[in-house]
């Protein structure tokens, strides 16, 4: 295998566990210790979908170096990073109107979606990460 290609998938991978653990670590236990309410939701709905975008651009990425270099299975992989990127985005206008009209168990719902996107797409990192430097 071709050292820049394969640099460069675990570059995208590496990129989007970079992204999730800010996001996780850094920027969520932050926003509410440091905004009120109003503040700190207004800052979480500007930022997740630039979080989400970023993490589809990325996961495209390694989709198309998967497609182009690898085999089946890396493709699956990355298509389901994508996937869930992308459906990630596509949920959170539907979060935020749960939020809005007090929907609360629809917004706990949306919002354990939303985590459960972000476990998935950090899981495929992961594995994928193994599995191409030990091939």
């Amino acid at each position: 295998m071709n050292i820049v290609v394969l640099s460069l998938l675990i570059l995208c991978y590496s990129l989007v566990l970079g992204i999730i653990f800010a996001q996780v670590l850094l920027t969520a236990p932050v926003v509410f210790k440091v905004l009120d309410n109003q503040n700190a939701s207004l800052f979480l709905r500007k930022i997740f979908p630039r979080y989400y975008l970023l993490l589809s651009l990325i996961t495209l990425i390694a989709l198309l170096i998967s497609y182009l270099f690898f085999n089946k299975f890396d493709i699956y992989f990355a298509l389901t990073a994508v996937f869930f990127s992308i459906f990630g985005y596509v949920i959170i206008p539907l979060t935020n109107v749960a939020k809005d009209r007090g929907w609360d168990n629809m917004f706990k719902a949306l919002h354990n979606l939303s985590v459960f996107n972000t476990i998935i797409i950090l899981i495929v990192s992961v594995v994928q990460i193994i599995r191409v430097t030990n091939s």
